[in-house]
């Protein structure tokens, strides 16, 4: 129940965040906000001038879609002027500096060209072209596009010119356009991608208990009418992922089913209607599996990296779990494990090595992985070597060592890494 609280505190703090921020509809005006943007989408062609007070000054057009860079600074006012009743903004193109109308074939945002493909997990508008600016009078999409695999060829972030608020800006649409073999070049709006969220995942062992009103679903996302009902009973994590979409933000419990497939079920409610895994229970004296070496401690919330208990893998007898720790029975009596952190500080695939390993004075070396807690900061060794006696490669290619150092036992990246 504290943590549904403290979930609904989260949506609350959002909400007045954001309250204060005024948001100006794309109705309310036209002209650019120079202090926010400084790009500008052009959906179709639009025309260069010379000279914004002569409409006859035309030197040429510009076709959609593409992008545009406004040719002031930021306390420069210069680039954008009225005449006759219309607005213009100056910027730059391959000609010099030139006027464009600021008109409905105008916004701000980004646009790319992009070559990826990406999973969408749920139904979709197929539309021809953004429905935006000059485009969003045009008749409302009929087809849709079912579940499978898209290739994308271009990425734009719409964001009305007039917007210059953080929550506008946070909040903005964007879209992408796919290819498709029935209908050719289409655009969809705000997919939610796996692919994208797949950086965001994290080992974890932690236990949670099922309540049997959770549903689960194959992505960290709802999907109508795809979530299918989870069986109660006592489950172990795989793996948790929390990420933000918008100005919402999400976390997930990653599980594996009994017959091997994995699904996903949201870590809390968002409201008192909502049925949430329990992550706070006792237990009678149940077994569960430390899947890794794991260190002990005596209490809950105890993370003095100088600790270095470690237990076996196997299977203990718990009695209690409390957010992630679990309190079991070891050799060493009643002691509490870490369940989130246990496999970030020994991941799968160390193996045993004698590698030696260069120190120099810019080396770092670190408690844990997987992690970030430095142990030993730049400057503190000399030009030497040091011989490895375990070793793991990250996700991302890192090969990690694990040394012995005149202060402990410490995990030494190949390279030092990107801050």
């Amino acid at each position: 129940m504290s943590t549904m609280k403290n979930a609904l505190k989260y949506v609350l703090a959002v909400s007045v965040l954001f309250c204060g921020l005024s948001f100006i509809s794309p109705k309310a005006t036209a002209k650019i906000d120079l202090m926010s943007n400084r790009q500008l989408v052009i959906l179709t062609e639009t025309k260069l001038l010379d000279d914004y007070k002569n409409p006859d000054s035309v030197v040429g057009s510009i076709a959609g879609m593409q992008m545009l860079e406004i040719a002031c600074g930021l306390n420069d006012s210069n680039c954008v002027a009225n005449a006759g009743g219309k607005e213009y903004i100056l910027v730059k193109t391959w000609m010099g500096n030139k006027w464009i109308e600021d008109d409905d074939r105008i916004t701000a945002g980004d646009y790319r060209e992009t070559e990826r493909d990406i999973t969408i997990v749920e139904e979709m508008k197929l539309y021809d072209q953004p429905n935006v600016g000059v485009y969003s009078k045009a008749k409302p999409p009929q087809e849709m596009l079912s579940p499978q695999k898209v290739h994308v060829t271009a990425m734009y972030s719409y964001l009305y010119k007039g917007a210059h608020t953080g929550r506008a800006m946070l909040e903005a649409p964007i879209w992408y356009r796919i290819s498709t073999k029935q209908q050719g070049q289409k655009w969809i709006v705000d997919p939610f991608i796996p692919e994208d969220m797949k950086k965001n995942e994290r080992p974890s062992d932690r236990i949670i208990k099922l309540t049997g009103n959770e549903l689960l679903y194959d992505y960290p996302y709802e999907v109508a009418g795809k979530g299918v009902k989870a069986n109660p009973g006592i489950v172990q994590v795989v793996a948790n992922s929390s990420f933000i979409i918008k100005v919402q933000n999400y976390e997930w419990f990653k599980i594996q089913l009994e017959e091997g497939t994995f699904k996903w079920v949201k870590t809390y409610p968002r409201s008192e209607n909502e049925s949430g895994p329990l992550v706070q229970f006792d237990l009678s004296n149940e077994k569960i599996t430390l899947r890794t070496a794991t260190r002990y401690f005596d209490i809950d919330g105890e993370s003095s990296l100088s600790l270095q208990n470690w237990l076996q893998p196997g299977t203990y007898v718990a009695d209690k779990v409390n957010n992630g720790w679990a309190r079991i029975q070891t050799p060493f009596g009643w002691k509490v494990v870490n369940l989130d952190r246990a496999p970030l500080e020994r991941p799968k695939g160390i193996t045993e090595t004698q590698e030696t390993v260069k120190l120099t004075s810019g080396t770092k070396t670190y408690y844990f992985p997987l992690t970030g807690e430095i142990c030993h900061k730049a400057g503190t060794f000399k030009d030497q070597q040091a011989l490895s006696f375990e070793k793991w490669i990250s996700p991302q290619g890192v090969n990690w060592y694990h040394i012995s150092t005149f202060s402990g036992i410490v995990w030494v990246p190949e390279k030092p890494l990107s801050e």
